[in-house]
């Protein structure tokens, strides 16, 4: 069986991929030991499916935008920067995503139409932020308590959700290269 490693998220903007980076940066000064994400690869994951029949691409495709068909395009909020699970053994630092009634409706709608393919339920609660790096090891805590505690409440404003994209994510030794295979877009713009 040939496969892809898929899952579906929503990309953003350059402007606020930039101010995602900018707060990226700041923390890239400090002695982490950290495995940055690339720029490019900066993304907010409605859900992993993982490795999916190729054969399925098309179908996964056709079935989530029946499903995404009332769906149309909402504001999401950017704010906080925080870490998983806790300051005192941290293994992401990430971006907040506020958790709204139209993201968790499009994640429950998604989520849905994954399962219908025989998927198993998402094994994690979904809990929306965007990936800055993962921890290599164990961070300095005051280092890190003291960073958080300056750059921890940004606000990086907000942007209009239009769509989803279900990306293929191919893991390689240097770090996993992402490369679009569907979009679904939705209805128009809120107000």
């Amino acid at each position: 069986m040939d496969t892809l490693r898929l899952f579906w998220a929503v990309t953003f903007p350059e402007e606020i991929r930039d101010k995602i980076a900018g707060v990226q940066a700041a923390f890239r000064k400090l002695p982490l030991n950290v495995k940055w994400v690339e720029t490019e690869n900066l993304h907010l994951t409605i859900r992993f499916i993982g490795a999916t029949d190729k054969a399925l691409v098309e179908p996964l495709l056709s079935t989530t935008k029946g499903r995404l068909a009332e769906i149309n395009a909402f504001p999401l909020f950017l704010r906080r920067v925080g870490v998983f699970p806790s300051l005192k053994a941290p293994r992401v630092l990430w971006v907040g995503v506020e958790e709204t009634a139209s993201l968790l409706h499009l994640y429950r709608l998604v989520e849905e139409a994954v399962r219908s393919f025989g998927f198993p339920p998402d094994a994690k609660r979904f809990s929306p932020h965007v990936t800055l790096g993962r921890f290599r090891t164990g961070a300095n805590g005051a280092l890190l308590r003291q960073a958080m505690g300056e750059m921890g409440d940004v606000e990086l404003g907000k942007f209009e959700v239009g769509g989803i994209e279900l990306i293929a994510s191919e893991l390689k030794l240097s770090g996993p290269v992402y490369s679009p295979v569907g979009r679904i877009d939705f209805g128009c713009a809120s107000g």
